[in-house]
Order: C-alpha cells, then sequence, then structure tokens
C-alpha cells in the first residue's frame, strides 16, 4: 500500500483592528493536521484550544469576523474548498464554516464591561476522503475586530 500524506498548515496573516484604541492579539502555536491513515481521511478532525484571542476593546461593544485570506491550495496548484474547515469558540456549536468571499461572523458583543476578554477558539476540518492530491496545504485566516 503506498503511504500518502496530505498536511494543512494553519497560519494567521493578520490582526486588524478598525477602530482606536483596541487590539485583538492571536496567542498560540497554529494547528497541524497530518494525513496517513485512511481514519484520518475518513473523520473530522478537531484541534482544541488551537489559539486564543486576547481582546482589549475598552468597555467597547465590539464584533470579530474571520475568513480565508487566499486559496488554500499547494504549490502544484490543488486546491481544497475552504468550506472544509470550520472555527468555533471552544467546545460550542455551531461551527462557522471557513469562507474565501466572505467574512464570518464569529464573536458579537454589546455593552462590553471589561476592558479585555479571551477567546478560546477550536479548529475543524470535515472529512477529505480521497478527494485532494497529497502535499502540503496552507490556510491563511485573517481576523478583524470592529466596534459598533
Amino acid at each position: 500500500m503506498k503511504k500518502i500524506l496530505l498536511c494543512l498548515l494553519f497560519s494567521f496573516v493578520a490582526a486588524d483592528t478598525k477602530a482606536q484604541k483596541m487590539s485583538l492579539d492571536i496567542i498560540g502555536t497554529a494547528p497541524d493536521f497530518n494525513y496517513t491513515t485512511i481514519s484520518d481521511y475518513e473523520n473530522q478532525k478537531v484541534a482544541n484550544n488551537a489559539i486564543r484571542l486576547n481582546i482589549d476593546a475598552k468597555k467597547k461593544n465590539y464584533q470579530i469576523d474571520f475568513r480565508s485570506d487566499g486559496p488554500i491550495k499547494t504549490s502544484s496548484g490543488q486546491s481544497i474548498p475552504a468550506e472544509k474547515f470550520s472555527i468555533r469558540i471552544h467546545n460550542t456549536i455551531p461551527l462557522i464554516p471557513l469562507s474565501a468571499t466572505n467574512d464570518q461572523h464569529l464573536i458579537s458583543v454589546d455593552r462590553n464591561d471589561k476592558d479585555g476578554e479571551i477567546y478560546y477558539l477550536d479548529f475543524i476540518v470535515a472529512p477529505l476522503y480521497f478527494d485532494y492530491d497529497p502535499g502540503s496545504y496552507v490556510v491563511n485566516i485573517l481576523f478583524t475586530l470592529t466596534s459598533d
């Protein structure tokens, strides 16, 4: 049996803020998902508490959105649809699919009475089966913090 390795590498392109005196810090190491067995391809993969978002909003209303910052593909050009990937606040439902075209809403806080908040995020990959070529795929994610 020929061994095939598919590797998904997550990275975070930027943390962008569109308001004064607010900050979004991304803490942690982006997860790597390696596919080496049949089970890997046939089952969902989850990286619990993959990263931590530290929000400093200075007692303002705010929201956090995210999207894929470019296509998810190998150097050979094979791509995986962004919708195969999801993010959620740790152990919550629903999963929010990644999109390459639209911002996806993650968090909304009204009447925030704190200076800072912390959120832990899980990364989820739907079953990929054997539809994609072996190689390393890089998933770049852009998080955006805005105030109302």
